[in-house]
């Protein structure tokens, strides 16, 4: 029998991931017509809030042709770059409907746009992923939990782009008020945005040098720009309720969250999630470095006006990275800084170890140093005020 595979793009490497690793809900295959139509009447399935049906459609002639024909019992090979990454067992092949559009999990993210008209046939049926490090990341974690015993656990969604003072706040805070804290660092599609690897760099940095690291975890949602930049915080309690975690903190001006009415009362998402989820939500608020207190304050707490503020930017930040400039240490810590301007500004010295050797003092053995090495040393000199 000749071999029949599926070729997908990384975003829906991702989502089967979070699928098949119940992240999203406890339903954990791709959903057949019956299905499907019940969450997109009712957004629940056997009684769970699930607010996007898993539509498998795959998108490409080919694709089409090997789920318009699959059968009942066929084995699917997923391949991602010409590798294969997973298989589908299916269940059924069905025709895709009119009025499901919109409501499907892969159409979902950030960049949805509107369904293509070649995306025709779905298939429904269990998921396998091989070497699956979501899976593995959530059993370490579940295995952590049980042994510890941990009742309470809080997740806050990260984009870290970049890792600034506020963020520092946000976990510290977090941490004094858990047992234990999941760090969910997601994607952005902000045009100037960051490399992911990058951010995950900044953030381990963090936690392995300033944190108790038996107290946090970093979860990385590297494959799904389902959260990026914080456009749904439904699906992001759901996640997080779902790894483990029974409270999520989010920011005020977190995307979405904006109010609606439901049989004439005024909701929002978070009374909706609150409603539905066995989850504590915590609305956390703007916080900014106040020259009066001389630290980082809540704006709601704060006594002085918004002239004695300064805001914590993230495009304003990243711009600075942008054009080589050291940002203050009261926006970002000195460490975070170097590794960003030493990754985004590679080379940019034609003799490194001269010039750091002609700015910095040294204790007269010959040592070789990075451009991380200089850009912290560098941060140091900032802070000398007898001159100022």
């Amino acid at each position: 029998m000749a071999s029949k595979n599926i070729t997908i793009s990384s975003e829906i490497y991702g989502l089967l991931k979070l699928i098949k690793n119940q992240i999203l809900s406890k339903f954990n295959t791709l959903m057949d017509e019956a299905q499907i139509d019940e969450v997109v009447s009712t957004s629940r399935l056997n009684g769970e809030l699930i607010p996007y049906a898993y539509i498998f459609a795959p998108a490409g002639e080919s694709n089409q042709s090997i789920v318009k024909k699959a059968n009942l019992g066929d084995e699917i090979e997923l391949l991602l770059d010409e590798k294969p990454v997973g298989k589908i067992y299916v269940n059924s092949s069905f025709k895709h409907k009119n009025y499901w559009n919109y409501f499907s999990i892969f159409e979902a993210n950030a960049i949805a746009t509107t369904p293509k008209n070649e995306k025709k046939w779905c298939l429904s049926g269990e998921i396998e992923i091989y070497n699956d490090a979501l899976e593995k990341q959530k059993k370490d974690f579940l295995a952590i939990k049980k042994e510890l015993n941990l009742q309470k656990v809080t997740a806050l969604m990260l984009s870290a782009n970049p890792f600034h003072r506020v963020h520092e706040r946000l976990i510290r805070l977090t941490i004094d008020k858990a047992d234990f804290v999941l760090l969910f660092l997601i994607k952005s599609l902000k045009e100037d945005a960051l490399e992911y690897e990058l951010r995950r760099k900044t953030l381990e940095y963090f936690v392995d040098k300033f944190l108790p690291k038996d107290r946090v975890k970093i979860i990385l949602f590297s494959n799904t720009t389902l959260f990026c930049d914080h456009k749904n915080p439904e699906l992001e309690c759901i996640a997080a309720c779902n790894f483990g975690a029974n409270k999520v903190i989010i920011g005020q001006n977190h995307g979405s969250i904006g109010m609606f009415y439901d049989e004439n009362q005024p909701q929002t998402i978070v009374d909706k999630v609150r409603a539905n989820l066995d989850v504590e939500i915590l609305v956390m608020p703007e916080f900014v470095y106040c020259n009066e207190c001389g630290t980082i304050v809540s704006s709601k707490t704060c006594p002085h006006g918004a002239h004695h503020h300064v805001k914590y930017n993230s495009d304003a930040i990243i711009e600075l990275l942008r054009a080589g400039i050291l940002p203050p240490m009261i926006l970002m810590r000195k460490e975070i800084s170097a590794i960003i301007l030493s990754e985004i500004h590679k080379n940019r010295f034609k003799n490194l170890q001269n010039v750091y050797d002609k700015l910095f003092p040294n204790n007269g053995i010959l040592e070789t140093h990075t451009e991380f090495d200089f850009y912290k040393e560098l941060a140091k000199l900032y802070q000398t005020t007898s001159l100022i």
